[in-house]
């Protein structure tokens, strides 16, 4: 039910805006490398703590001023870890897998660089995650078959915090043809709370993605 109250909001704040004459919509997808801020736990020497994922957003954005935007960019992404901590031991062959439904909700400034056509874009903003469903694969270090993958459960586990909520912020470099834009789109997500309620573990992605926007009515 939340996940149908959030998704309601986010479609009911975009239909609002797509009535206005300012609005720019679009779409990015891209990969994400996720790890897990451990806090003062020390990872064994050479240990990967990031795992390689998938991202997927909308965009919508009102233009208070031609180089000025607020908006939202929900969408999907692939967070997690590897070298998952506070799991019988500190083992690097564990790896946490966490898809979540994010709404970011953002302000853009620009700066023209070429010929109002080539744009350097900043964006920061704040944003609630909620996880659509998780995994935890593990290898034992003395067995040599396939890594086993385990969905979990959040139903009476109590160890999982299911919301996650952060800071985001980026730069995209943008190309823009009349009322079309083709962007480059870097962004940085530092996560406020635990993932798991017993060890620190906060979520941080780095994320490069390939867009595409439009606007509604021409930029001046």
């Amino acid at each position: 039910m939340n996940i149908i109250r959030c998704a309601l909001v986010v479609f009911s704040c975009l239909g609002i805006m797509s009535l206005q004459a300012q609005v720019v919509l679009g779409l990015k997808s891209g990969a994400t490398k996720a790890w897990e801020d451990y806090g003062d736990v020390a990872t064994p020497d050479g240990a990967n703590i990031h795992i390689n994922g998938f991202q997927l957003s909308a965009m919508a954005y009102y233009k208070i001023k031609p180089n000025f935007w607020v908006g939202m960019e929900p969408g999907w992404v692939e967070r997690g870890a590897a070298c998952e901590p506070g799991f019988i031991i500190f083992n690097e062959d564990t790896k946490l897998f966490l898809n979540y439904l994010e709404v970011p909700v953002m302000a853009a400034a620009q700066l023209p660089i070429y010929k109002r056509q080539l744009y350097l874009r900043a964006k920061a903003g704040f944003g609630a995650a909620y996880i659509a469903s998780a995994f935890r694969e593990i290898r034992d270090l003395n067995n040599v078959e396939p890594t086993t993958r385990n969905r979990l459960s959040f139903e009476g586990e109590g160890a999982m915090n299911r919301w996650d909520y952060g800071i985001h912020g980026g730069l995209a470099l943008s190309y823009a043809v009349g009322k079309h834009e083709i962007l480059l789109d870097g962004n940085y997500y530092y996560g406020l709370p635990d993932v798991d309620a017993f060890v620190t573990s906060r979520n941080r992605t780095l994320n490069i993605s390939i867009g595409y926007l439009i606007h509604l009515q021409a930029p001046q």
